[in-house]
């Protein structure tokens, strides 16, 4: 999680002008070790940026971290990898990234060792599948055999954030490529009208249970809501409503996931 204090001992080596922001004595952080943030992200924060096109800017030279050498892609083309994800937070939050911009752990933004930065990459947890889309603005992680480094708020959407990590798969999105379906035309299927927290809870483990199909709970001005989705399909999305409509449940909808 922490690789911009690690590239802090190699800026001597690195060959030409590139920019490390991130690797600056750790003495600069007020955090000894990273955390989370007291809360979860938000749906909105949780948004797949758009994807556009921008020139391949700063923190793209050649650099030596523990004594290894990696090379930044020079231009961007058909890139798809699979292994280790990690993220990274509050202990680097409001600090310069490899590119020179404000990391905050609430964006949907990624760190990579040689990718073009910045670049987009589609990023899916191996595990539940779920997947978002996220803009590449750092370099890592160089920890042992990870692959990329989410942060928090792309970590907690695809689930990375429960585990620390996880297997995914890291896909780059190509400037004029339009692959991947945005978040405006996907849905999720929410629960609401509990009494208190301890009701969801109960609610959200029986039915992800019965249902076979993982849920989320979210909280908001003390409201709880358990969420299941996103789904691409409308008509499964539906189907789900109905079925938990015969648990009992009537305070059930279908919604985007971009709602509130």
């Amino acid at each position: 999680m922490n690789q911009m204090q690690l590239l802090t001992g190699s800026l001597a080596l690195i060959v030409g002008s590139i920019v490390l922001q991130g690797c600056a004595p750790s003495g600069r952080y007020a955090d000894k070790h990273d955390s989370a943030p007291v809360r979860p992200p938000t749906l909105t924060e949780q948004q797949d940026p758009e994807v556009i096109h921008e020139p391949v800017g700063r923190g793209n030279l050649p650099y030596k971290v523990f004594g290894k050498h990696y090379t930044p892609m020079k231009e961007r083309k058909p890139f798809s990898q699979q292994g280790t994800a990690s993220w990274y937070g509050k202990k680097f939050h409001g600090h310069l990234t490899s590119n020179g911009e404000v990391y905050n752990m609430f964006s949907m933004s990624a760190a990579h060792k040689t990718l073009p930065l910045p670049s987009y990459v589609k990023v899916t947890n191996l595990a539940n599948n779920k997947s978002a889309i996220v803009r590449v603005n750092d370099r890592g992680p160089f920890h042992q055999d990870r692959i990329i480094d989410l942060s928090y708020a792309a970590a907690f959407k695809i689930g990375v954030y429960d585990n620390g990590t996880a297997d995914v798969k890291v896909e780059l999105i190509l400037p004029d490529q339009e692959p991947f379906i945005t978040e405006n035309s996907l849905y999720q299927v929410a629960l609401t009208g509990f009494k208190n927290e301890s009701e969801a809870k109960e609610s959200l483990k029986g039915l992800t249970l019965m249902l076979n199909h993982d849920a989320t709970l979210f909280e908001q001005d003390k409201e709880h809501k358990v969420i299941f989705g996103p789904f691409k399909d409308k008509l499964m999305a539906d189907d789900l409503v109905q079925k938990i409509k015969q648990f009992g449940y009537q305070t059930v909808n279908l919604e985007s996931v971009l709602a509130p």
